[in-house]
């Protein structure tokens, strides 16, 4: 088996004795009983792991596809490279003196990849929202900058710019309202129907649409309607963005 030795000047979450020993006095205080206590080991293992791959990815060469490498469904493959020989030993001795509860290591570790999956889930959701966010911001400022158009043609772009993203917005409100996530090819062409307004709509524009949604299509249908239901929260924002641009536009053109 190989293992990828870290290291840091954190404690070590999989320093069982001194993390029980802290649990033991926490549960104590708190009135917590066993299976809480071992359910905090259980998410503190499936965090560490999951920092430490955040870690690897980032500076790897293409840090989406190394995350989706990463993936839930992939645990089971990937997980003895993140722990050292011993963190190992430390886990199958927790494991040992926890037999009643975990019949077997695979149960514990079940547990862990649960716990991993949300926090990989959660993680990828928001940032594939966040860059999504970016592109409609990409492609509508150029326009608000370009000073060979005119206010008024600002004014006209900026509010079928609007129009569209409105529409944008009830069409992600269904697909969350009924539970059943916008496919890569419904979301492709709102950004291509967006992107047709913005001026700063160009092949870099599209080429990144595309290559962002490819990862959005990995998610399965709960991660896709959280990333729906994040990229709905932004848009607010976005629009607050856009009616102080039109009101500041019009002000000027008042002015004119």
């Amino acid at each position: 088996m190989r293992y990828i030795c870290w290291s840091g000047t954190s404690m070590n979450p999989f320093e069982f004795d001194h993390v029980e020993w802290l649990m033991e006095r926490e549960a104590s205080e708190a009135g917590l009983d066993r299976r809480v206590r071992l359910g905090r080991i259980e998410y503190n293992t499936a965090e560490d792991i999951f920092d430490r791959v955040k870690d690897y990815c980032k500076h790897s060469d293409e840090w989406p596809r190394c995350m989706v490498e990463h993936s839930p469904d992939k645990f089971d493959e990937f997980v003895n490279r993140y722990l050292n020989g011993e963190e190992a030993e430390e886990l199958k001795r927790f494991i040992e003196n926890n037999s009643d509860v975990y019949k077997t290591p695979d149960e514990f570790w079940n547990e862990v990849k649960i716990l991993y999956e949300a926090l990989w889930l959660e993680w990828m959701s928001e940032e594939i929202a966040e860059i999504l966010n970016d592109l409609i911001m990409y492609s509508m400022y150029p326009e608000i900058h370009d000073t060979k158009l005119s206010y008024s043609c600002k004014i006209r772009r900026l509010k079928a710019y609007a129009d569209v993203l409105n529409k944008f917005r009830d069409a992600i409100q269904r697909a969350l309202n009924e539970k059943r996530p916008l496919s890569k090819e419904d979301l492709y062409y709102w950004f291509t129907d967006l992107g047709a307004i913005g001026l700063g709509a160009d092949q870099v524009y599209y080429n990144m649409v595309n290559y962002w949604l490819s990862y959005y299509d990995k998610l399965d249908d709960y991660g896709k309607l959280d990333v729906l239901e994040r990229l709905l929260n932004k848009m607010d924002d976005v629009f607050s963005r856009i009616n102080e641009d039109l009101s500041e536009l019009e002000a000027l053109t008042n002015k004119s």
